[in-house]
């Protein structure tokens, strides 16, 4: 992953999460690290007309790099940017203009009730970006005393090109980070009436071995694997809960405009490690 690592700010305590996480990865990575806050061209416009041109933009600049200052430290080396319109655009224009190598977002926002700025910014950043996105969740916070640090990766399979992609993703990302990878696939259970629960437990049977048998084929050597039966998405979210763990999963589509897919919109929004998102290729 070479490029500078963008961060979305927004001056929240959501924001300065991820402007923590993305410092650790810009280290990490030993990559820059870019710090961009978007602002609405109508404020900017009227702005201009009260206090004249670019009096916002400048004011703004250096409430960032304060913001950035006390997040990080006055010695952490922060370019600092200010982008005109919607905040997931102005988030992947910086980060194709920087050649970035890595996004990462907050899942709430400023000024929002739960996860709706993952709604927004969020996920039009994962719909039209064709880079990895680090979204980090509040529960992803350091805790009292400690500092962030990735113990384990756990990556999602379904055998699928966005899996192919999240496994390279994970393999690179263990050598940085020096930590073990743990790969998952789940068989959904099938609800099925009682008369029919046998043959249905057969099929999950049937299923669980096709899985094993292309998980020896697809982990990697030293890798943990895993197949288990159960929710996808949830399977990922408590295999990281509780284990300073870094979820990876595939994007469902590879195209711009195509929506993340099931599984990995779940496991953004239900987790509490942060998640790295990877499009496929």
């Amino acid at each position: 992953m070479v490029g500078p690592v963008v961060c979305g700010v927004d001056f929240s305590e959501d924001s300065k999460r991820a402007l923590q996480w993305a410092s650790l990865m810009s280290r990490q990575l030993k990559q820059p690290l870019v710090a961009v806050h978007a602002i609405e061209p109508l404020l900017v416009s009227a702005a201009d007309l009260e206090y004249g041109a670019d009096a916002l933009r400048s004011t703004l600049l250096a409430e960032l790099k304060t913001f950035v200052a006390r997040t990080l430290g006055k010695s952490r080396r922060v370019r600092s940017e200010i982008g005109t319109g919607a905040p997931g655009g102005v988030i992947r224009g910086t980060a194709m203009a920087s050649g970035a190598s890595l996004i990462v977002l907050g899942t709430q926002g400023l000024g929002h009730v739960g996860r709706i700025w993952f709604g927004s910014a969020t996920t039009r950043v994962l719909r039209e970006s064709t880079l990895p996105v680090l979204a980090v969740p509040p529960g992803a916070a350091s805790r009292s005393g400690t500092r962030l640090r990735v113990a384990r990766i756990i990556v999602g399979t379904d055998f699928g090109s966005a899996a192919s992609a999240a496994i390279d993703t994970a393999k690179e990302l263990s050598h940085i980070f020096r930590v073990k990878v743990t790969l998952l696939h789940a068989v959904p259970a099938i609800p099925a009436p009682t008369g029919w629960r046998g043959a249905v437990a057969q099929a999950v049977e049937a299923a669980l071995g096709d899985a094993r048998a292309q998980m020896a084929a697809t982990a990697p050597a030293r890798w943990d694997s895993d197949v288990r039966s159960g929710n996808p998405a949830r399977v990922l979210v408590e295999a990281a809960a509780g284990h300073d763990a870094l979820i990876v999963v595939g994007l469902g589509g590879s195209q711009p405009g195509q929506l993340p897919g099931t599984t990995a919109y779940r496991v953004l929004c239900e987790a509490d490690a942060p998640v790295l998102a990877v499009p496929a290729r």
